[in-house]
């Protein structure tokens, strides 16, 4: 039996990763997903930092790893229209990622209507921004009434439809940890079968094995010193403080 663990880092997502290449698996798309066999469709949240979503992108491609990364328009943490955030959109694609949505359903009215123009919204905006068209998508925290929801949403595949979802092995590392056991333990990939492997490229893209709130706290850290960079540029008299007071 595989420990599951609740401290991640690249060395412990490459070795991941090789296991299900050595155990006859290969990466396929969400519509992949469904085909049968020895199947993996590796899916990112990436809920927090799009610079570890970036980061995961390259280790993937050094690998010849194809995965799904889908980002939140919706959301305080990152902003898509900053020109690195761009750039590092359209590297992803080149790499032969896919780009897609992750739709927070919580920022909009609730019946499915104005949920699905405002994923529609959302995913048009994400085109334009990515450069590369957004065939699916993934819900942020999803309620009960859109777990299992059958058929497409906004006119995409979601990451919840039964044939993704019920239907197949799925293995999550949310909140940090492989809370129902390790992929490799699952009964699933025992026999052969197809799986959906969410993970959360905040936890892995640390050099040692870090736990979820020793990477949240660096995560936070990092933010802090990289507004206050921001602030002591865009205003003159709070740069010169910082340096009267011995802050670089």
């Amino acid at each position: 039996m595989t420990r599951p663990l609740s401290a991640f880092c690249r060395a412990d997502y490459r070795a991941l990763l090789e296991d299900l290449a050595n155990r006859g698996y290969r990466c396929v798309d969400l519509e992949g997903l469904a085909s049968g066999g020895r199947v993996v469709f590796c899916r990112h949240d990436v809920d927090l930092s799009l610079n570890h979503a970036a980061e995961m992108a390259e280790l993937e491609h050094a690998m010849g790893v194809q995965a799904t990364y889908y980002v939140l328009l919706s959301t305080d943490m990152y902003n898509l229209a900053q020109v690195e955030n761009r750039n590092a959109l359209r590297r992803m694609a080149s790499l032969g990622h896919t780009v897609a949505l992750h739709f927070d359903a919580t920022k909009y009215a609730e019946d499915r209507g104005s949920l699905e123009q405002a994923a529609a919204d959302e995913c048009a905006l994400l085109e334009t921004i990515s450069g590369s068209p957004v065939t699916s998508l993934s819900f942020h925290r999803p309620a009960a009434a859109l777990l299992g929801l059958v058929g497409s949403f906004a006119g995409r595949a979601h990451t919840y439809e039964p044939r993704f979802f019920s239907r197949v092995a799925y293995v999550s590392d949310s909140n940090g940890g492989w809370h129902h056991g390790h992929p490799l333990d699952h009964v699933a990939v025992r026999a052969g079968e197809p799986i959906q492997l969410l993970t959360h490229p905040i936890w892995w893209m640390q050099d040692e094995a870090t736990s979820a709130i020793a990477a949240i706290e660096r995560f936070r850290h990092n933010r802090g010193e990289a507004l206050q960079r921001d602030l002591a540029r865009t205003v003159k008299q709070y740069g010169e403080w910082l340096s009267q007071i011995g802050v670089d």
